[in-house]
């Protein structure tokens, strides 16, 4: 896996009784521009809720298997079309000597890219059948991990405690 250097939490809400397939990856102001390495997909299994919006997640059996990314390039190409969420979910629980649950990082099957510069308001997430929950709404949580352009992130190397601004 590339070295982290920057990470975006986004949400998407899917509101209950929707009959929505097609939801857009909304705009985010900091993610205009920059170079995609990393994303990860997060599911109720991995015991968390929303951060932004406190919704129980969508869970790996059988939402999230019925969840594909496409990612639109700014010249307008779909360059991953179709990609099944699920592997980009890369958390599981493991039950170690019959206590509880023990959430365990895992990063076999990584997906990682290679910086390519998303359109995020003109890519999406689509569903094969509406993933709505009747009694509430649902969450879509991801992480995008990225850098700014070369002359940025050297712009911003440039800070240290001895030399705040």
């Amino acid at each position: 896996m590339q070295k982290l250097i920057r990470h975006e939490l986004v949400e998407i809400v899917v509101p209950k009784l929707s009959t929505l397939t097609k939801y857009q990856i909304p705009d985010l102001p900091n993610l205009r521009n920059v170079h995609l390495f990393g994303l990860q997909v997060y599911s109720k299994s991995d015991s968390t809720k929303g951060i932004q919006t406190g919704n129980n997640l969508i869970d790996v059996q059988p939402l999230l298997r019925t969840a594909f990314f496409t990612f639109v390039n700014y010249g307008g190409k779909e360059f991953l079309k179709q990609a099944p969420a699920h592997l980009f979910h890369t958390t599981f629980n493991q039950n170690i000597g019959g206590g509880d649950p023990v959430l365990n990082q895992m990063e076999w099957n990584y997906k990682n890219f290679v910086g390519q510069k998303v359109n995020f308001p003109k890519s999406y997430v689509e569903f094969t059948t509406a993933p709505a929950s009747a009694i509430e709404d649902l969450t879509l949580m991801f992480s995008i991990y990225y850098s700014l352009p070369v002359a940025e992130e050297k712009q911003e190397s440039g800070f240290s405690f001895g030399k705040r601004c």
